[in-house]
């Protein structure tokens, strides 16, 4: 029966072009990959956030450059806002990273060109690219779509995932994540 009501809401939400959020019970776990961050420090994802109350990650996971791009502009955008908006705080760490499958001689290129590009906008420590050879696999083993859309998940300090939005940082979205961020803390 839950799985028919979140089904019916997940396609409601699908249609209203509005976030897509899916409760704790549906979601996975991340997969552990050894990185590193755009300060070039080793990082373990996820074993590595850092939030002492919630971590909210930010992921851009694309199968073109183009709509990788696009997703990563839209995650400094994400960022940047609930940034302004006081969510994220030294309890709420926001983290970033870049999802894709590239040939190993640009790694280092692509790495070096995020850290430039978002050197003003976030700590280069809470970001990084993962180099995945198997995409699809990274997105379905936390029950993340992967449909062009960035994804902005709320992690608790021990790694369980509570919630999954997708989309643009629109006015709407950000109030959603804020209020979810909210509501959690206030569960504590």
């Amino acid at each position: 029966m839950k799985c028919i009501r979140f089904l019916r809401l997940f396609i409601t939400l699908l249609m209203l072009g509005s976030h897509v959020s899916v409760y704790a019970n549906e979601l996975g776990s991340f997969q552990r990959i050894e990185t590193e961050t755009l300060d070039d420090k080793e990082f373990i994802f996820p074993d590595d956030f850092k939030g002492q109350s919630l971590n909210i990650v930010m992921l851009a996971m694309a199968v073109d450059q183009e709509n990788g791009e696009w997703q990563g502009e839209e995650l400094k955008e994400w960022y940047a806002e609930l940034a302004d908006q006081g969510v994220l705080t030294d309890e709420v760490l926001g983290y970033h990273f870049s999802v894709m499958k590239v040939p190993w001689l640009i790694k280092g290129l692509v790495r070096r060109g995020m850290a430039k590009s978002y050197a003003d906008i976030m700590p280069l420590s809470q970001a990084g690219t993962i180099f995945s050879k198997d995409l699809a696999g990274f997105a379905e083993a936390p029950g993340i779509p992967l449909n062009g859309q960035p994804a902005i998940v709320l992690v608790t300090p021990d790694g369980e995932l509570l919630e999954l939005f997708q989309g643009e940082a629109t006015p709407e979205n950000l109030e959603a994540v804020s209020q979810a961020v909210v509501a959690y803390l206030q569960s504590e």
